[in-house]
Order: structure tokens, then sequence, then C-alpha cells
């Protein structure tokens, strides 16, 4: 069998190219894990790869955390900005934080290392980590309440933390002297260093076999490729425009005032344009993210509603246009505060598929469960040894078109992250796990439901510490669709199981000191669900009666099905159900 050539390229060569660079990404993926300090990064893997060309177009990337993807990409764009095509030599380390070059937050620091052969700039191996600790107003970044980006830590506009491979060592000095945690952030940096090298030295390989030329127009071809099928997918999408908003709590500063996120979605002929208009102003807290991070969380939703199978490559997103108006929340600029981003990041993913959902609802889930999570941590030494420990708490995602939402998955900007294991946190903290279970409340019922989220009891073994909560979408509930009900709410229980006990929603920090046997159980919440109640396969239902998700009672009242006990569990009562059924659908 004989293969034809594409521009002069072999298809073969074409695809192993593109396959060994999708393996090189994941490579630097499991680098970061083994190498890593923190179990932020090691186990939870809060971070993203890639792998890019010379004009910052993203050529590959590691499954972790898909928010970065196309942040790496507008990463190196400015660094190509900065320092000019010519302004890169081999061994030259780049480090880079400020939100808005890098697109989310300050704790969020990205290393990218340029890939140079035979003396010519090829592309940039670039990671992106949430660093242990930045500095600024709390430990771990993620700040409630800062009012500019100064506050919120360390800034690095694109420094060469390695020149022509020499060190530089007052930059290496002013990062340890400013963090909380130097031996976790050190040892994580050099993680980072190594996983950024480990893209490098796979890129130059293909370049040693194949040489350089091939490999650029291999990958060239890849992503033109890529962007003719998505075309065909968007243009067999009804054209239209269609919009989807909600409102995000507050912005951690001016709490009565909710702030609100619209998008407007138009598909015409092969393209789709996500537009912000309509979005709040710039907020005077940290909620703002920057227009990078806004696009990267339109561009998840997009994906997963044309090629959510395929590696990603630049192609997947050229048919996605992205605007937003000057000072918006959602595009705001220097030095808004923008540490808490991830809560806008999250929404938009929604509220992008709730629109799309309208052109194509076989392809787009309900709304999901919001952000959520929790640090847990002692700082001053005199009170215990230091420690931080992160939690993004699982929860439900919502329901699809075919089947029940997933339980126990985490929030779309997040995608491969995942939580924090009971034997790591046991092993590494003064804590235990005393329970880790599914949340059978809080849900959006419907022929097809949202997933289950999760509660996670943690007991505090030694005194003195303190936890910060993420939470969002509090006041206002993920969609369901088509007949669905709404997701749930996440919440905390502070002093569960104590004379103590209070329930919380709302985001908080600093709450503490906690003694020795307090326990907080945070619990998350489940996905929208998708069509009638009343529509629910029955079989399903008597499946969860079984299982304990729901009661009998709660069967009848939620989906009209009867159900009885026998000597193996439960039945269902076919005439029982179709009688309630009919009763209800009349009312």
């Amino acid at each position: 069998m004989s293969s034809k050539k594409t521009n002069g390229l072999d298809p073969i060569t074409t695809q192993v190219v593109r396959s060994t660079l999708v393996a090189a990404a994941e490579e630097m993926r499991l680098t970061m894990v083994r190498t890593a300090y923190s179990p932020l990064l090691y186990e939870i893997q809060d971070f993203g790869v890639a792998i890019l060309n010379t004009e910052g177009e993203m050529l590959a990337q590691g499954t972790s955390m898909p928010v970065f993807s196309s942040c790496l990409q507008v990463t190196v764009r400015n660094g190509l900005k900065k320092f000019g095509i010519n302004g890169f030599n081999p061994g030259d380390i780049i480090i880079a934080n400020d939100p808005f070059t890098t697109g989310t937050h300050i704790s969020d620091t990205s290393i990218y290392i340029p890939i140079i052969f035979d003396g010519s700039l090829q592309g940039f191996s670039a990671v992106t980590g949430h660093w242990a600790d930045i500095g600024g107003i709390v430990p771990g970044g993620w700040c409630p309440n800062s009012t500019d980006v100064i506050q919120e830590g360390m800034t690095f506009p694109h420094l060469k933390l390695f020149d022509d491979g020499v060190q530089n060592d007052s930059l290496m000095d002013y990062i340890n002297s400013n963090n909380r945690f130097p031996n976790l952030v050190r040892g994580d940096l050099k993680a980072q260093m190594a996983t950024a090298k480990t893209g490098v030295e796979r890129y130059l390989r293909l370049c040693e076999k194949y040489g350089a030329d091939t490999v650029r127009d291999s990958m060239g071809t890849v992503m033109d490729q890529t962007e003719v099928r998505v075309r065909k997918i968007v243009s067999a999408m009804p054209n239209g425009t269609w919009s989807a908003e909600s409102f995000l709590d507050h912005d951690g500063v001016n709490k009565d005032i909710p702030r609100t996120i619209k998008v407007t979605v138009t598909i015409e002929e092969d393209e789709v344009t996500v537009d912000f208009d309509g979005t709040s102003e710039t907020a005077g807290g940290p909620i703002n993210i920057p227009l990078a991070g806004a696009r990267s969380s339109a561009e998840m939703a997009f994906k997963s509603a044309t090629l959510p199978l395929e590696p990603s490559n630049e192609g997947h997103v050229r048919s996605l246009n992205v605007k937003a108006s000057d000072n918006l929340l959602t595009n705001p600029s220097w030095p808004a505060p923008c540490d808490s981003y991830g809560y806008a990041s999250v929404l938009i993913t929604d509220l992008v598929s709730e629109a799309l959902a309208n052109a194509v609802p076989d392809r787009c889930p309900a709304g999901e469960y919001m952000l959520f999570g929790a640090f847990m941590l002692r700082v001053d030494p005199k009170y215990g040894e230091p420690f931080i420990a992160v939690d993004p708490v699982d929860g439900g995602g919502g329901a699809l078109s075919t089947d029940d939402g997933a339980d126990a998955l985490i929030f779309h900007m997040d995608g491969d992250v995942a939580n924090l294991p009971a034997e790591v946190c046991e092993t590494r903290y003064p804590l235990r796990m005393e329970r880790y279970e599914l949340r059978t409340e809080e849900y959006g019922i419907g022929k097809f439901r949202g997933g289950l989220g999760v509660i996670r009891d943690y007991c505090f073994l030694e005194d003195d510490c303190q936890i910060q909560i993420a939470n969002e979408l509090t006041q206002a509930r993920p969609h369901g669709l088509n007949g669905g009900h709404d997701g749930g709410i996440n919440s905390i229980k502070m002093h569960a199981g104590s004379n103590e006990e209070e329930l919380l929603t709302e985001r908080a920090t600093g709450m503490g000191p906690f003694k020795t046997g307090d326990v907080i159980s945070l619990r998350s919440a489940g996905g929208g669900g998708y069509g009638d109640p009343l529509d629910r396969d029955p079989e399903r239902v008597r499946k969860e009666i079984q299982n304990g998700i729901v009661s009998s009672q709660q069967a009848k009242e939620f989906y009209g099905v009867v159900a009885t006990r026998n000597d193996s569990g439960f039945e269902i009562d076919q005439e029982g159900t179709k009688q309630t059924r009919e009763e209800r659908r009349t009312i």
C-alpha cells in the first residue's frame, strides 16, 4: 500500500510527529508528578503543560488542567513580545505569573524554555503550576478580598531565571525569601524546570530524526486538518444567537453587590463567537478574570461540543472568536485583583455550554457544581510545624441528554485534577479524614439526574490550625436543561457533630484557630438535571432506592415512581407508577 503525500509531507510521518509530541507532553506531566514537592502538584495535579511553536500556537498538551492550555499560548506570545524572536538563547528559563500576560492568577506561575535546534528557535516547552505560596496577604494564594494585584503576592513579568544557562541568583533569593513555605516552593520550581526540559529534549529528538522543517510543517498540517474538521462540525450546527447569564455571589469586598457574567454565543456558518457584553464592570475584589483566562474557559465548552476526545492543538479553536469590552469583569486591566479568578472561570464554561445547548442540546451537559475547596493550614512555627493542605473538593457533573451526570468529578477548569487522597492527607498533615462518601442531596433531578456531590470530613489532630473556604454560586444554582431541575449548593459544617456546629455556604477565610478534635465537613453539590423527571426510567429509580440514593417516598415525590419492598429489596409497582405519573402530568 502506498501513502499519498500532503504538501510534500508523508502523512504517516506527520501522524508520527503528532503522536510523539502528544506523548512528550504526557511525559512532561509525569515528570511533574514524579518530581514535585507539594501534593497540590504531585497528587492533585494543579498544573498544565504544553509544547508550542514559535508563534505561541499549542502543538500538544498533557492531561492536567485544561484552563492553562490557552493561557500558556498567551504567556509565550507575551514573552515573544518582550524578548523578540531572537531574544532567546540555549539555557534560558523564563518565569512569568503576571495575570495580565498569563491569564489566570498570580499563584499560577509559568516556566517556559525555548527549544533551539541548530541555532534556530523552534518553539517552547512550558508548564504552569499553582505554587504552595506566592507571598501576598493570605497563605497559599486565592486572596478572598484583595483590592489590587500588588497585594496578592510576588509578580514575575517574564523574567529570565536562567540566562544563557546562568542562574539569576538574586531572583532566586527573592523567591526563597518571599513565601511562607520556601522548601515546597523551591522544590516545585525545580520540578517545573525539569518538566519543561523534558519537553525540550523530546522535541529536539524529533528534529534530529526527521529534521526541524519536517516537524514544523507536520504540525502545521495537523493544525490545519484539525481546523477543517472543527469547522465542518460547526457548519452543521444551526445558525443563531443565544445568551446565558448568571451572577457570582459577590466580589469579596463589596459583599452586597452580585456580579453578573453574561455570554452571547453566535453561530454563523463555520464560526462561533462568544461575546461578554452585558457582564459587570471590573470588580473591586479579586473575582476578575483576565481575557486570556476567560477565552480559555470558553474554549473548554467549545471543544467539549465539537471534538472532545481528541488531543488538543491550536486547530481546535481557530473557529472560535471571543470578545469582551475593556474594563469588564472578564477583561480587567492592571492593577485589578484577580486572585479568585476561578469562580468566574467555572461559571463561564457553564454559561457557554448553556448557550450552545440551544443549538446542539445533545452535545452540551446541564450545569455542574461550582468551584469548591478548602485550604487547611498553619503558618506560625510557634504553634507547631507549618503546613498547608489544599483540597479542591469534587462534586456532581451536569446531566447529559443520554445519561446521568458524573458523580464526584472535579469542576470544569481543573479537568483531570484530583482531590487530596486520604492517605496523603493523613501522612503529610495533622489531619484525619473521617468520612468520604457521596452526598445524596442537593442535586438536580430529571429524566437524567445531575451527578452527586461528596461529603469529606476532616478532623484536626493538633491545635492552632486555620481554614480558608473557596465557594461560589450559593445564591444561583447550576442550570438544568430541557425540564431538568437546577443543581445544588456547596456548604461546609464547622465544628461538625459538636454543640457549636454551624452550617456555612459563604466563602470564608482565616477561620480558626481550631482545636484538636474539631471536625469540618465539606459538602459539595450535585449537578443540574436533564429532561422531565417524570420520564425517568423506573428501573434507574429502583436501583437508586436500593443503593440509598433516594428513599421510596422521594422516588414517588421526585419521579412519580411507586416502589414496594420485597424479600430481595424493592420492586416497581408498574400500575401505581403509571397512575401517579398521569396524575402528576395533569396538574
